[in-house]
């Protein structure tokens, strides 16, 4: 099977949209179209990158008639983040969705054997030919074409990194799973995103929270100081970047995506969501140590008020986000944020230096964070986390947080 794989006008999502995110669940379904919405409205149009594809004989094309698109089989949306340098093109790229536009019918081709009954009654009707159900052969190779043509595109843009934030693996279906695994995407992690009151204390999971409130009382309290990171100072950045690449180290929050982006490079993307603060930067100092020297650092972000519905990382990040760790890079337009009547305050990265794990500074820095969103006149604050990273996950539920949702979180290089 040969294709016409085009960058297509925007004027055609109208169109596209509903067969393409007709299979999402309702809540991804809507982060997705929350995450074009805030780029349509706040960035550059050409930002936006939308591929379609038909077959090569398809008797119309999008040449020759542009407001066409029933043709189409297949179609990718992707969103290039934003650069603080507004000179330089950014080298990342957000995947809204991509999925076949065909019949669903045709999808059943890729169920295992023992579901050829249901394949063979679901298709049974009156499709048209262009939409008559594909050999598997055949879908397989049209998201090798797509990934061959849209690789050439992005590596030409200059992007070298791509995201895609999806439902929870153990929530997907095995046709959205073949994208990932056609497209050349490797598995990050799977995040949940959680949202916590600002005074809550030792009362939500019984079993963990009194463990911990128990370990507080009979260890020295771990004072800690938040020093902020003057980002204008060149020499505070590079020493706050090797301050955050130095907790990095047998970190259990996300580490398979230190194999795609620096650390410098993980930052830079931090300072281009729409819910940057740079006030909210710090170094973790231990005030009981007389050296004054950093124990760990906190990277917070303020979404406001009036975007109490998804955020974007900005995965719009940028996308709908409730908050996450350093995989937030472009994400902060997909987390849902929870309703408040002040700006909610986002951990995205927390972290300690090995030596001084396992003292009580992690419980201190999320109480130092509701303080903070509470200084703000926030009533909540938000974060993700990697759900293999247990004593994270203790400290939260501990805290009292709740989950807002989870996704997969998903990466490649384009070389």
């Amino acid at each position: 099977m040969s294709l016409q794989i085009q960058r297509a006008s925007l004027e055609h999502l109208q169109t596209v949209l509903p067969r393409l995110l007709s299979r999402l669940s309702i809540g991804r379904a809507q982060i997705a179209l929350e995450h074009l919405r805030s780029n349509l409205q706040n960035r550059p149009h050409d930002e936006i990158l939308f591929y379609l594809a038909r077959e090569q004989d398809a008797s119309v094309s999008l040449e020759t008639d542009p407001t066409d698109t029933s043709a189409s089989i297949a179609a990718l949306i992707a969103i290039q983040q934003p650069s603080i340098d507004e000179a330089v093109s950014s080298d990342v790229a957000t995947i809204v969705h991509a999925d076949f536009l065909i019949d669903h019918a045709s999808h059943l081709a890729t169920l295992p054997e023992n579901s050829a009954q249901l394949r063979e009654s679901a298709a049974i009707g009156s499709v048209p030919d262009e939409h008559r159900p594909m050999p598997s052969a055949d879908l397989v190779q049209v998201i090798l074409q797509m990934r061959n043509h849209i690789d050439r595109d992005l590596s030409d843009l200059g992007i070298r990194f791509v995201q895609w934030a999806t439902d929870a693996t153990d929530q997907i279906e095995v046709s959205a799973q073949q994208w990932h695994d056609g497209l050349g995407f490797q598995k990050i992690a799977t995040l949940d995103y959680l949202t916590g009151n600002v005074n809550s204390t030792c009362e939500a999971d019984p079993i963990t929270s009194a463990a911990l409130c128990k370990a507080e009382d009979h260890e020295p309290q771990a004072a800690i100081e938040l020093r902020p990171v003057a980002l204008d100072h060149e020499g505070s950045r590079r020493a706050f970047a090797k301050l955050v690449e130095a907790t990095y180290s047998g970190t259990l929050d996300c580490p398979r995506l230190a194999d795609y982006r620096t650390t410098s490079e993980t930052l830079r993307g931090y300072q281009t969501t729409a819910s940057f603060a740079p006030e909210l930067w710090f170094e973790v100092v231990d005030g009981s140590s007389s050296d004054n020297k950093p124990v760990g650092c906190m990277i917070l972000a303020k979404h406001e008020e009036s975007r109490d519905n998804t955020q974007s990382g900005d995965t719009g990040r940028e996308t709908a986000q409730a908050g996450k760790s350093h995989t937030e890079e472009t994400e902060s337009s997909r987390k849902p944020a929870a309703r408040s009547t002040g700006p909610v305050i986002e951990i995205v990265y927390m972290g300690l230096l090995p030596e001084t794990r396992g003292q009580g500074f992690g419980r201190r820095l999320v109480a130092q964070a509701a303080k903070l969103a509470s200084d703000f006149g926030g009533t909540r604050f938000i974060l993700g986390v990697d759900r293999k990273n247990r004593p994270a996950r203790d400290i939260y539920n501990a805290q009292g947080m709740t989950r807002l949702l989870s996704e997969t979180v998903w990466a490649k290089r384009v070389l």
